[in-house]
């Protein structure tokens, strides 16, 4: 059964959206940290809100598969700016202000059934770089003398 399109605010975090997360199976993923009220929301579609004690918060986690059920590979989720324009290449680093847009779903697998929910698209409203370096530049730091003659 699927149902209307929701949109919400928060903080993103582990955002694998410009390129899947292959982990286990290959999907676009991101963590949204929920005030009360996008709390209220995602509680009342039937996803399970999560709390590690880390810098998330409560938190949701939103996911689009890269596969369908019959094999085919779907296109990943929309990423736009504030101003509504294609977003390209560069990676959403953990603390980005983001609008995301899910819809909840009802499942049955395996004799199990649940609630969860297919990330649609994500607008960045304020952008925490990521980068993969492990450290940023330090201006006034040590600057090791390159050796030269080899």
């Amino acid at each position: 059964m699927k149902s209307d399109t929701r949109i919400i605010s928060g903080k993103a975090y582990w955002a694998a959206i410009i390129e899947p997360n292959t982990t286990f199976e290959p999907v676009w993923s991101v963590d949204i940290s929920l005030d009360e009220k996008t709390k209220a929301i995602v509680e009342k579609d039937g996803l399970t809100v999560k709390n590690k004690g880390d810098d998330r918060g409560d938190f949701v986690t939103l996911k689009r598969k890269v596969m369908k059920k019959d094999g085919t590979s779907r296109n990943g989720p929309t990423v736009k700016d504030s101003h509504n324009q294609p977003w390209g290449d560069q990676l959403i680093g953990n603390g980005s202000l983001v609008n995301v847009k899910y819809q909840p779903f009802e499942w049955k697998y395996a004799g199990k059934a649940g609630k969860s929910a297919d990330l649609m698209a994500i607008q960045v409203v304020s952008l925490v770089a990521y980068t993969k370096d492990d450290f940023s530049k330090i201006e006034d730091g040590y600057v090791l003398e390159q050796a030269s003659g080899f």
